[in-house]
């Protein structure tokens, strides 16, 4: 993997951005538009079948919001915007020369203004990729489920 692919696929805070629904090059968006074709047309069926699965009657919201993934346009915040308001930490990596959080000595800061799982998790992926490389982090992460 070339560093302009790990650039791409993990933004400056260790968030893994190939694992996220908003991904327009991550791993969520073409399995997306393939599942809605094939559902193509079974609003119908599910409407009929909730007789006997009532499940069914919430395929039209299930649909909605896959259709959602299958656009994921999210360029990462190197690239493009941040999705989460006001974050900083972009725009603070690229002022100091860094591509990623814990390459600064001032790993951790407060220029990380995260709710507390969010924090958590930066804490922790800046660690992880401080302690073995960012390569080695994102093979180690790359499979996992982005939200666990």
């Amino acid at each position: 993997m070339t560093t302009n692919d790990l650039l791409a696929c993990i933004a400056p805070c260790g968030l893994v951005c190939h694992t996220c629904v908003a991904s327009a090059g991550g791993v969520m968006k073409q399995p997306a538009q393939q599942l809605l074709h094939f559902l193509e047309g079974f609003d119908v069926y599910a409407d009929k079948l909730s007789a006997f699965d009532p499940r069914l009657k919430k395929f039209r919201d299930f649909a909605e919001v896959l259709g959602l993934i299958a656009q994921a346009e999210c360029q990462g915040c190197r690239d493009g915007v941040c999705k989460f308001p006001g974050c900083g930490i972009a725009p603070c990596a690229k002022d100091r020369g860094h591509d990623f959080c814990y390459q600064c000595p001032q790993f951790p800061c407060n220029e990380a203004d995260f709710e507390p799982l969010l924090k958590a998790k930066w804490l922790k992926a800046g660690e992880r990729m401080k302690a073995i490389g960012p390569e080695a982090y994102f093979e180690e992460v790359s499979g996992r489920s982005h939200y666990g």
